[in-house]
Formats: C-alpha cells, sequence, structure tokens
C-alpha cells in the first residue's frame, strides 16, 4: 500500500450522482441514505471499488461519511479534513463538523417530520447502528437496512 498525491477528487461530479441517488431513494420511500468511507471489513484502507464516498461527494479524506437526503446532503468530516472537504466537494454537499454535531441531531435536524434513512448493513458496525438508533429514539427518524443505492447508480 502506498500514498499517492494525484489529484482524484472532480467535485463537478457530485451534483449529477447525487441528483441520481435521490431518484433512488424515491423508488425505495427513503428520506434518506447513508454512505460510509468503509467496506465490509471496516478496515482503514478501502480499495477503489469500495471508495463510494469519493464517487459520489468528490471528498477523498481517509475518514467521514456522507448521509445523502431528498433535500439537502451532508459530509461528515472531523477537523483534520475542514479544510479539504471545501475544495473537493461541490455546494451541493454541507460540510458537517463531526463529531460536534452528531449523525442523529443533523438528522433530526434536517427531517424534523421524522423519516426513514436507508444504509448498508455490511458497511456499518453493529455498535455504529445501534448506537445512532438508540439516540434517534422518539424522533420519529429510523434508520432501515437495504440494498447500497450508491452501487446500483454506480456504472463505470
Amino acid at each position: 500500500m502506498f500514498q499517492s498525491f494525484e489529484v482524484t477528487s472532480r467535485p463537478e461530479q457530485g451534483p449529477p450522482r447525487l441528483a441520481e441517488l435521490r431518484v433512488e431513494l424515491m423508488r425505495e420511500g427513503l428520506d434518506g441514505f447513508l454512505i460510509p468511507r468503509a467496506d465490509a471489513h471496516q478496515g482503514e484502507y478501502v480499495s477503489a471499488r469500495d471508495e463510494r464516498l469519493a464517487w459520489l461527494t468528490g471528498f477523498t479524506g481517509s475518514a467521514g461519511f456522507c448521509a445523502a437526503l431528498i433535500n439537502s446532503a451532508g459530509v461528515f468530516i472531523d477537523g483534520h479534513y475542514r479544510t479539504q472537504v471545501k475544495s473537493q466537494v461541490a455546494s451541493d454537499y454541507t460540510p458537517v463538523p463531526w463529531p460536534e454535531i452528531s449523525l442523529a441531531d443533523w438528522l433530526v435536524e434536517q427531517l424534523p417530520s421524522g423519516g426513514e434513512v436507508g444504509f448498508d448493513p455490511w458497511l456499518h458496525t453493529v455498535a455504529q447502528i445501534e448506537q445512532t438508533r438508540t439516540a434517534l429514539t422518539g424522533t420519529g427518524v429510523t434508520l432501515i437496512p437495504c440494498d447500497n443505492l450508491v452501487d446500483r447508480i454506480w456504472a463505470d
């Protein structure tokens, strides 16, 4: 494994890809979908075929995730990536300082009437999902396991 300093981010590709994802959300009857920078093994290094976060948003940092909703999309990043994310994602995506703002708090703010947010159970740990579900208790926002919607639209 080696580090490459080649610029691979293409922010202009994010908005049309987000629009395609939103079509899939509506087809599935979901209000959102979670996109982590993770693979099924939860390792630090992710193969190119598993770089769903980078493909969808343009963000190439080694940690982060996106919550893509019908009317908004947040890219959650820690302090290491706050400058990088601004240069790599289009304005359709809102950088969210994480963990200062939790996923649960952001979802409740964005979905005040509640909603169903899908996630690929292969890409999240049981602890991650349980922690978020606990924080969402009583808010009307629920997490729903589903097929990976990014994989459906990722054609290249």
